[in-house]
Formats: structure tokens, sequence, C-alpha cells
């Protein structure tokens, strides 16, 4: 056991997280001395993390760079740790996480959620990956062991809470050969050390105890599960092979269907799970109407004909290559549907729901009083109903109070016994309809009756009417019913003031722009952004939305990352990201605390030259500036004074031979992966270091840049002083490119090594992409 008063760390720690002391994103440190200075570069003494998913302490951990023994993290006394896990393989656990979250993402499933078991443990305890909408399906990876009573146990927990259950098995938890009995084989996984990370690779184990591996990124998934090279290549001994079927995955919120009606044979899904079979008119986005079948499970309800429903669930395309020439020749294959409260919308403008069929003429009168469960019509008629409603639910807001239903509906002159359940829903998600970027949900301040505040039964289903997924943890209802109240609060108490501080047109003003839908708010966002980024500036999130003229209490904080996360959709690697220009509160520079998340939302992944996110917020925020200024910024000619000085006709050469020397020598350290000095420089030029003062070594690198992009690599950025230290001018020589300056000490620093990743990747003997050398 390690000693709470332990002052310096002898142990030899291989892995970390980066980031921050809760991330999930293991690094592996190598070795050998040589892979240390390429895992290092881009990176920084401060990056790493003793993380509390490996079960460690979250302090700091340094990296420790060694020729005679192997390197290794250490962590930075007083050392008060009881990792017991600190090996080459013991982030295990979180590579397996991370892999399989990036390859459902590669097989369309955008969802993916990742649990870590008891991840202190020897082993890593075990991993649970959750992913597709409705009834979920679950990948479990068990790397630590389990007794065979635990093992069953838990598969009969998992597969009453999950339509399908894959399993996997680590190389440690003794429980493949049980798998193999019951299922004829085994899926095995394992983590191997390549180069500066660890891949992830998995097996098949047969019963006689072969075992065939390959990388995870070859596999495929399908209802069996992770299916290999080799599964896919062997087919069943008892049965005549099957072509596999050709199924296009589809991206959630893209489809919409209408007038479905179900269809009379039975059907099932390939793994035998029984869905319904629905005939639709279907339009994709920006696509026209087709007429195509549907398959929803069957315990999903049936979907009106007469609504319009999105497919929010994963969903995959199917060809029907046997249909006949009148038949549908597309089948979609979802795991659920959400109605649209409205009849129409703008994204899929062919889709015209019919009618809802006619109300049954009413019976004729009799003496007898109607039951209590049959609807009355309204008293002040649908539209004049919800009008009612919602303007009570505003004075309720602005007393921060909340209403029960039979106390609201009375308001409305009903009683309520004469509106059915579903009838109540439908009118609550009318009151809240269209659904806003900073409009609250109204009937967040519904509550029960004779009960303590909490969300009415039926809230859920009021949010699945508005977009919300259908089968929200109750945990979530909760969560989103006290945020959507605190929303209703804040925004009718800003409403109020503004009534009685502004004219009433200004007041009109503002409440239009608070009910603008996303994507207004989204491109406002991007317009504004811009004229940041013309500026060469930053601004507050609060500053943001004060000029759009929307209260900062409306949006939470995961609004803010899925908006800012849209400013910069779609996502393409080497663009400059304008939300990198949104700046956390009393930060001078640097990535703001969400960035991170926001880089996650676009799907970024680190990569040699951007490897932590503070790398890719740098690079980010400077291709932002490069794209979006109106003219770049051209280089200035050398003062007159300063060429005098320099007497290059004196020197017996010109400015330009030298620039043109200067560069070709950074290009070839660039290409042996080193920074070099003046004394280089000048001999390349056949000039002695003494020969050029530090003005004229400032205008001669600033030349070499110039025939760049202002988001190209600097070249400059290799050339050090003595002792390997910076050169005094390079802050002015980033002011007289255009780029981002006037940087603390240790902010230039974290520049200059930046860049010197990028002109070292980018000259790399191993790239596909240098840059080519203009002659």
């Amino acid at each position: 056991m390690v000693s709470l008063t332990t002052e310096e760390d002898t142990r030899k720690v291989q892995t970390a997280v980066i980031g921050q002391t809760e991330s999930d994103w293991p690094v592996f440190l190598p070795y050998d001395h040589d892979d240390f200075d390429r895992f290092m570069r881009g990176r920084t003494r401060d990056d790493f993390y003793c993380g509390v998913l490996l079960g460690g302490c979250g302090k700091r951990l340094t990296p420790k760079r060694y020729t005679e023994k192997k390197c290794h993290f250490a962590h930075r006394p007083p050392v008060h740790c009881r990792r017991t896990e600190t090996g080459e393989a013991s982030a295990d656990h979180l590579y397996i996480g991370q892999a399989l979250r990036r390859w459902l993402l590669r097989q369309g499933y955008q969802d993916a959620e990742v649990t870590y078991l008891d991840p202190g443990s020897v082993h890593g305890g075990a991993v649970e990956v959750r992913y597709g909408q409705g009834p979920s399906r679950h990948i479990r990876v068990q790397l630590a062991r389990l007794s065979l009573h635990e093992w069953q146990e838990t598969r009969e927990r998992l597969a009453d809470r999950h339509t399908h259950v894959y399993w996997a098995y680590g190389p440690y938890c003794g429980l493949s050969h049980n798998e193999v009995d019951a299922a004829g084989h085994a899926i095995r996984i394992s983590c191997r050390t390549e180069g500066q990370t660890r891949e992830v690779y998995v097996g098949t184990q047969y019963p006689d105890n072969s075992l065939a591996w390959s990388a995870l990124t070859e596999c495929r998934l399908s209802n069996e599960g992770i299916i290999m090279p080799r599964l896919d290549a062997e087919p069943p001994a008892s049965s005549t092979p099957a072509p596999t079927p050709v199924a296009f995955p589809l991206a959630p919120g893209t489809i919409a269907f209408t007038a479905a009606s179900e269809h009379p044979a039975s059907h099932s899904d390939p793994d035998g799970t029984a869905v319904r079979l629905y005939e639709a008119d279907l339009q994709p986005l920006g696509s026209a109407v087709v007429r195509a079948r549907i398959t929803l499970p069957r315990a999903h309800p049936a979907p009106p004909p007469h609504q319009l429903h999105v497919i929010y669930s994963s969903a995959h395309l199917l060809p029907l290559t046997e249909a006949a020439p009148s038949e549908p020749a597309w089948l979609i294959r979802a795991d659920g549907a959400s109605p649209l409260p409205q009849q129409t919308d703008s994204r899929w403008p062919d889709l015209r729901p019919a009618s809802p069929p006619p109300k049954s003429p009413p019976p004729t009168p009799t003496m007898t009083e109607p039951t209590a469960s049959t609807p009355r019509p309204l008293p002040l008629g649908e539209a004049e109903t919800i009008r009612v409603l919602r303007s009570r639910l505003a004075l309720v807001a602005r007393a921060r109070a909340l209403i029960n239903w039979e106390t609201l509906v009375g308001h409305a002159g009903a009683a309520p016994g004469d509106i059915t359940p579903e009838e109540r829903v439908r009118l609550l998600i009318a009151v809240d309809h269209p659904r806003a970027v900073g409009k609250p949900v109204l009937s967040a301040l519904v509550k029960p009756a004779l009960a303590p505040d909490a969300p009415a039964p039926y809230f859920a289903d009021v949010l699945a009417g508005l977009g919300w997924r259908a089968d929200l943890a109750e945990a979530k209802v909760v969560e989103i019913w006290e945020r959507e109240q605190r929303t209703a609060y804040a925004l009718a108490h800003n409403e109020a003031v503004a009534a009685l501080q502004q004219p009433p047109t200004a007041s009109a003003k503002n409440g239009a722009t608070l009910t603008l839908n996303e994507d207004q708010i989204v491109a406002r966002f991007r317009e504004h952004l811009k004229l940041v980024a013309n500026g060469r500036s930053v601004i507050k999130w609060k500053t943001l939305l004060r000029k759009q003229g929307i209260p900062s209490s409306a949006l939470s904080a995961r609004d803010q990352v899925r908006l800012l996360a849209a400013v910069d959709s779609p996502y393409v690697p080497g663009r400059g990201l304008l939300s990198a220009l949104v700046k956390g509160e009393g930060r001078l520079t640097g990535p703001a605390p969400f960035f991170g998340e926001v880089l996650a939302e676009l799907g970024w992944v680190p990569d040699a030259t951007t490897p932590t996110v503070e790398a890719a917020w740098w690079a980010a925020s400077g291709r932002a500036y490069a794209q979006h200024t109106g003219t770049p910024q051209s280089v200035p000619a050398a003062r007159p004074a300063e060429e005098n000085r320099t007497h290059w006709s004196r020197l017996g050469t010109t400015k330009a031979a030298v620039v043109d020397a200067a560069r070709r020598s950074l290009i070839d350290a660039a290409r042996r992966q080193v920074c070099v000095g003046w004394h280089t420089l000048a001999a390349a030029a056949g000039l002695k270091p003494t020969d050029l003062s530090d003005k004229a070594r400032e205008s001669i690198l600033v030349a070499v840049d110039s025939p760049t992009s202002p988001h190209g690599v600097l070249l400059s950025s290799l050339v050090v002083a003595s002792e390997h230290t910076p050169v005094p001018y390079f802050d002015s020589i980033l002011k007289r490119l255009g780029r981002p300056h006037g940087l603390r000490p240790i902010e230039l620093g974290q520049v200059r090594k930046r860049e010197q990743s990028l002109a070292f990747a980018a000259y790399s003997p191993t790239s596909t992409t240098a840059p080519k050398e203009k002659s």
C-alpha cells in the first residue's frame, strides 16, 4: 500500500489522462527517450493528470525523460495517492471506451454513452456502452474477474433492461469459455502498444480454443453484435450462407413521414425481434417524397396517419430488392419515431398529412347524464383555450409560482373531467409550440394537485411532443423541469423590467428577438462572431447573448455547447472555428472551459498537430482570424533606416538572397525535426552572425514567413537564441504577420511550441502533404 505521507513518488506511472481530472481521454507515455520527445511535441508538462477514472488522486503528473532507464510519469510531492494500477495496461478500459465510441459513431450511432464500472480496480473493472434510442442496445466489456453466479445475474439483469446486449471479454476475466459454451463463440478484446498509444483489437474465440484477432476498426456492427472479418467470411455450419443485407445508417432527425398504414404481413428483424411494418409517405431533408416501408418495435405506439412523425432514433435504410414494381422499393428499420404537434414543417415542405377523421355525430340526447370519461367541447373553443392557458402560465411565471392542472383549466371555463388525459397533453404541447432557443416550456409550471412540487406525471409526454426523446430517464425529466422553471421565471422578470424601463416599441422588439428559432439564433451568432474575427478580438458568452437580446439565464450550459457547435457545423478539420473566439469569464486568453465540449460535439479527434484542447484552440482561433479578416494583412516593408543600417551592398549580397537562404535552411531543419540558431542561418547566406542586428534578423524572418497564408506554418518558430532560448523578437514577428500577439511570456512559449510542432509535422519525411517550396 502507498503511504499517505510519502514525500517523493518512486512508482513508475505509465498512463495518465489529459484535459482535466475527470477526463476519460487516456495517454500512454512511451518508454524510450526518442519516443518521449515525439510524444511531448505540442504538449506541456502541465497537461497530464492522475485521473479519477484510473483510480488516481486527480493531481497533476510530471512526465520524466531518461536515457538510461524507462521514461515514466511521476507525482509531484507531497504524494497522497492510493492508485494501484500504474503499468502499461492501466488505462486500457479508457482506451476501449474511447475506441468503441468512435467506432459506433462510424456505424451511425451518435448517442453512445460510455460508463466505466469500478475503474480503479484490477484490470479496469468493466466498460458499458449504451447506444440507440428507445429500447436501448448495450455492449458490456468485462475486464475484471467475476464469479459464474455474478456473471449469470448480470446477464439476466442487462437482458431485462435492453433489447440487445453484446458481451466482450478481456484477457483476465476468465469467462470467455462460458460464453463459448452458451453461444458457440466469444468476443475477446485486448489492447496492444503501437507507437505512442494503445490500439484496441477484437478476437473471436472458438470451441477449439483458437483465436482470430482483428483491429476494432476492421469490424462491423450487426444485430448479432460485433462481427469480425473472419465471422463475416464463415457462414453458419447449420445453414446455407445468406448474403449480408445492405444497410445505410441514417442521421437522426433527417427523415419525416406521414400517412402511415400498418402492413398486414408479419415482419421480424434479421435478429428475430418482433416489429410492426408500415407503409408511409416519407421525405428526407432536401429530397422528394417517396412511398416507403418502415419497421418500428412492436411495443412502439402506432403512428397516427394524420400526423407528421420524425425519426429521431437510430435507423438504417435497406433496399427491397425483391419488391414488385408497384410496391415500395425501400425499407427503413427504426427504433422509434416522435410525432410533431403541427400539421406542417418547413423542413419537409411536401409532406401534407390528411385531416383527422371527422368525429362521429353526437348520439341522440337522452335523459341520462354523460359519463365522466366522455369528452365535452371546450367552452371557449380550442384556440381561445390555448391562449388563456398560455396567458395564465405567464402570470404564474411572474409570480414565481406553480399551478395544478385542475386550477389552470378552470381559468378557461372547463372542468377537469371535460378533458381527457390525451387532450390535456395535446393542449399543453400547443401552449409551448413551437419550441425555440431562449423560450421556456411553460408546462413546467404545472404540478400535480395535492402533492409536493414535482413534475406532473404527463410532463415527459409533453416534452416528447415538443421534440425531446420519448425515453428520457426520470432524473433527466426532473432536470429539464427545474431548468425550464428557472428560465420561465428569469424571462418573466426580464420582460417585466423591460416593460417598466423601455418604450413600448423597444420592448416589443426584445420580445420578438426572444422567440427566434434556433436556426436564426445560430445564424446571428455566426455573423456576429465573424465581426469579432474581423476585429481580431474575442467576446464573452454573456456579451454575445446580450447582443442578440437573449437573457443569459435563458440558456443552459448544454444549450451553450450545442449552439456554438452549430455555429461551426459542419466540422472540417483544419478550418477555423468561430466558437474559439468566445472566451471564458475572467480569462484573457486560452480556451474557454466549455471549448473542449464544443470540440467533442463537433467530432474533433486529437492528432499529432493538435493533441490537446489548448493546441486545438490556438489553431482554430488563428485560422478563424485568418479566414474572416477582410484583407490578409500584408507584411510592412522594412523601414529605410533599417535597410541603411544593414548595408546589404556592403556585405556583398541582397536581402532577397539572404531571405531565400534562410528559408531553405529552415525547411531543412524542419525536415530534420530540429531547431537552429542564427549561426546556421547566417552561414547559409555566406555571412557571420555579427553582420546582422536583431532588427535585421526580425525583418528577414518576417520575409521568410510572408509568402505563407496567415494560418500556414511559421518557420521562424524554429529559430532559437543561445542555450536554446526563444529569440526576443518572436512576438514582433507575430504582430507583423497579422497573428495574435501581445501575449504573456508563458503564452508566447506555448504559441512557439505549437508552431514548431506544426512545422515539424508539415515537413516530416513521412508527411504526404508537405508544403511546396517557393523557387
